[in-house]
């Protein structure tokens, strides 16, 4: 099977784009943006003219980031990055895949777009400011959680669930504290960044990522 990734650099995209390096699987990427990303061709198969989207075989279009993600890490067991459903792991494994894009992508949702909840230009900046405020609030739980029960957010096997972390932390890259500041999500980046095909996912977008020295104690796993 071949996939078709429509795309565009250090989106939503990120996460399903390293997904599909890690299943060998052959894959074109699209670059979806500008002009075309509104366009009604691409609304055939996105009706909200959002990135990612994945077609596979005969289907006409599947988006949502983490359904992607999901999706690829079912389809191809092989990987390793999701969970099988008698896993003893399987619902914390969802449970941070539900609470990554449910909660923490909404808050950086309204810190990155406020202008899709308000035109008033000061009600914008409050917006922007409770977001950052809420997500170093989230950030300490996921941290604490990390440092407890990490390196990964499922113990010590890399999975699905971290790679999307990983991308939602690069999207803090602009805000006054940003993610790998915390000093177990920056091991969870360092680890994420290790991995063969997250590099070669930066490497494709012609992006970068940030991160810190490792200040943790106790030696983290590559989880690959």
């Amino acid at each position: 099977m071949t996939y078709k990734l429509y795309w565009y650099a250090g989106s939503a995209a990120m996460a399903p784009h390293a997904i599909l390096h890690d299943t060998g699987a052959k894959f074109d990427l699209i670059e979806a943006k500008g002009a075309f990303l509104k366009s009604a061709e691409y609304r055939e198969i996105n009706p909200n003219a959002t990135v990612p989207t994945l077609i596979y075989g005969e289907s006409k279009g599947l988006y949502e980031s983490a359904a992607i993600c999901q999706f690829l890490a079912e389809k191809h067991p092989e990987t390793g990055l999701s969970p099988s459903i008698d896993d003893p792991i399987r619902g914390s494994y969802l449970q941070w895949m539900v609470h990554l894009t449910n909660t923490v992508q909404e808050a950086m949702t309204i810190w990155w777009h406020p202008d899709q909840y308000t035109v008033d230009v000061d009600v914008q900046k409050k917006l922007r400011r409770e977001a950052e405020a809420r997500l170093a609030r989230l950030w300490q739980v996921i941290d604490k959680h990390l440092g407890r029960s990490g390196p990964l957010l499922c113990g010590d096997r890399f999975l699905a669930c971290d790679y999307y972390l990983a991308m939602l932390i690069r999207w803090t890259r602009g805000m006054q504290h940003p993610g790998e500041e915390f000093p177990h999500l920056n091991r969870l980046v360092r680890i994420t960044m290790a991995r063969p095909a997250y590099k070669k996912m930066l490497e494709d977008q012609q992006i970068t990522q940030n991160y810190l020295p490792d200040t943790t104690t106790g030696s983290a796993s590559s989880g690959q």
